[in-house]
């Protein structure tokens, strides 16, 4: 409705910080945890489709099974979003010509009437910090002893441990 009144919605720039977030609080869980091969491929996997819009997988993969980090994930999408809302408001409107696509795949759907260059401008400004925002509160906030415990075990370490269990 919003497109079929103004041209233009201005929600979507707001809601595709999300999926930034979630961008950058990945690259934070890569980074915490060295030894789990097996959730860092995830992340490389997954990272750049969110990178493109597309942030189930890293939710899914990433972010929700970790629990703190999905927080810290949406925390940083609000920080973005936040950015992008300021100078929607203060400045003036940006919005998305379509629905759909988020991240870097939403850059040629945004407009203002102060032109394409500033709305470019906002959006990836608002993206810059929903990925520095998620990556710095995943780092502090993301992971207690106990969950860097449970996820950063070296897998050689559960191999031994389970191979305890079966001579039990």
């Amino acid at each position: 409705t919003l497109i079929e009144q103004d041209g233009f919605t201005s929600l979507l720039p707001l809601l595709a910080m999300a999926g930034a977030g979630q961008v950058g609080c990945a690259v934070a869980v890569y980074v915490k945890l060295k030894r789990n091969t097996g959730m860092r491929n995830t992340v490389k996997g997954a990272t750049p489709a969110g990178i493109l819009g597309v942030g189930e997988p890293l939710i899914y993969g990433v972010s929700l099974p970790l629990g703190r980090p999905f927080i810290t994930a949406c925390l940083g999408g609000a920080v973005g979003g936040a950015v992008v809302g300021f100078f929607d408001q203060f400045v003036a409107i940006i919005g998305a010509t379509a629905i759909g696509p988020s991240g870097w795949a939403l850059i040629p759907l945004v407009t203002s009437p102060d032109g394409q260059g500033y709305a470019v401008m906002v959006y990836m400004l608002g993206l810059c910090a929903a990925y520095i925002a998620g990556f710095f509160l995943t780092l502090a906030f993301g992971f207690n002893d106990e969950l860097m415990e449970e996820h950063n075990r070296d897998y050689d370490e559960e191999f031994e441990a389970l191979g305890q269990y079966a001579h039990h």
